[in-house]
């Protein structure tokens, strides 16, 4: 929103009565310490709303308010009331209460299928808390979801395994939980624009008892139980939900690099050349794994990878040449034999450690022009490569730097990442690496190195290929 926007809406702010509900709700944050701001939509009725910036770790996450709901905030305890990380996620502090939305996942068993379903009598828009009657469902059904209507509330109660356990619920999310939820637009059924009194029957999950106060610790705990909690559903009924991130979230872990072909305006054309089937079946599998970027990062480094024979084989012939053209190299001298010697010592098929094949494969299939290009040329690149490092424990790329082998620094950080990918030691040894989780914030910021990489791959695939 432009500052002339705010501007406005702070003008047509001061038109609202005093006792307008949003005016009551901006004094009520204000009271609570919450920043407020407003805005209104810059098409149609030019209708005015509320943002609230509720706290979120060391950030801030802003909700937005309109007329028709701001009524329900004014009885809320604003003050105690914490977004967390990533996820769409409230901590009511007062309650010692976390709720989170939830997705069906990846398992074969949905949540309202699971044993245990109690579809709450009447719909769940009319329900103020989960203490209305129940229905059991009937055992002798296969699921259980047949019997939970689109406006209805059903919940499940875990058996607590020792006294003094939390107390944890899966089901619909709560009313109060849905006015903060992100979730709320994102599960309308077919056909509605929104859901009648506000609520959404998308299913949340509910950890009561939650004796925690900061941030970072209610997130700790709501990761723990969550991961240990579908981990063993999937084992045991087949059912795999994950948590819910928020919108901000989702994109930034579907972000990619823009890219656009020099000719892609150009009619195609017949293909010319033929490609390597293997490194090229690899390539289609990094490709396929749009959503998976550790696995997307590994298709294209195998595609490298199938090419270390050839290009380290290349390099060992002519560092064996170059010593035997040598003027000083001696037959009966053990130093020239052992580094002849050292030059033949291979890793699998090819010569020398992994990370020197490695190096061997980049500088046989691009230039240094080819790599200054390729990242000087975009502008979310050379920002990634140059500016902050975001992948710890890894070699920085800076085309400033003319004092390093760009190539190399190039090679070093490919192999830097696949490591932290594949490699850790749990005893935390000398050897030991940082695993690079999946879902992580450093996998979030690895699209750059996916493209680098995918770039060199294509490089490869091309250097290797005969005319068709």
């Amino acid at each position: 929103m432009s500052q002339g926007e705010q501007d406005s809406a702070e003008v047509k702010k001061s038109l609202l009565p005093s006792g307008h509900v949003l005016r009551e709700l901006e004094r009520k944050c204000e009271t609570a310490g919450l920043e407020v701001g407003w805005s209104q939509h810059p098409f149609g009725s030019q209708e005015l709303y509320l943002l609230i910036g509720f706290p979120c770790g060391r950030q801030r996450r802003w909700l937005t308010v309109f007329e028709n709901s701001a009524s329900r905030y004014l009885s809320l305890d604003l003050k105690n009331l914490t977004f967390l990380g990533d996820y769409d996620a409230v901590h009511f502090r007062e309650r010692k209460l976390i709720e989170v939305s939830l997705l069906n996942g990846y398992g074969s068993t949905r949540l309202v299928d699971l044993p245990g379903v109690r579809r709450v009598e009447g719909p769940q828009m009319e329900l103020p808390l989960f203490d209305e009657p129940v229905m059991e469902a009937d055992a002798s059904s296969s699921g259980n979801g047949w019997q939970i209507g689109i406006d209805d509330a059903w919940v499940i109660q875990l058996q607590g395994a020792r006294e003094g356990d939390v107390k944890i619920e899966i089901g619909s999310a709560s009313p109060q939980f849905n006015l903060f939820s992100e979730q709320r637009y994102r599960a309308l059924p077919r056909g509605r624009r929104h859901l009648p009194g506000g609520h959404g029957r998308f299913a949340s999950l509910r950890i009561e008892g939650a004796d925690v106060s900061k941030h970072d610790d209610a997130l700790g705990l709501l990761k723990t139980i969550s991961d240990a909690l579908f981990f063993e559903l999937d084992l045991e009924y087949g059912a795999a939900p994950r948590l819910c991130l928020t919108v901000d979230a989702e994109k930034a872990r579907r972000s990619s690099v823009s890219l656009r072909p020099p000719n892609a305006t150009d009619i195609p054309r017949n293909p010319r050349n033929k490609y390597a089937e293997k490194p090229l079946s690899l390539y289609w599998y990094g490709r396929s794994a749009r959503q998976a970027p550790l696995l997307e990062y590994l298709a294209y480094y195998q595609v490298l990878e199938f090419y270390f024979p050839s290009y380290s084989q290349k390099d060992a012939l002519s560092r064996i040449r170059n010593e035997l053209l040598d003027p000083r190299f001696r037959v009966d001298d053990d130093s020239s034999l052992m580094r002849i010697m050292s030059h033949s010592i291979g890793s699998g098929k090819g010569f020398g450690s992994e990370r020197d094949q490695l190096r061997s494969t980049v500088a046989g299939c691009v230039t240094e022009a080819h790599l200054r290009e390729f990242i000087a040329g975009n502008s979310d690149l050379s920002q990634h490569f140059s500016g902050v490092q975001k992948i710890k424990g890894v070699a920085n790329v800076d085309l400033a730097d003319r004092r390093n082998d760009l190539i190399v620094s190039v090679a070093n950080r490919i192999y830097d990442i696949r490591c932290r990918i594949v490699h850790a030691k749990e005893d935390g040894g000398r050897a030991a690496v940082d695993l690079l989780l999946p879902f992580s914030k450093e996998a979030n910021s690895l699209h750059p190195d996916i493209e680098l990489v995918k770039f060199i791959a294509q490089k490869a695939l091309i250097a290797g290929a005969v005319q068709l």
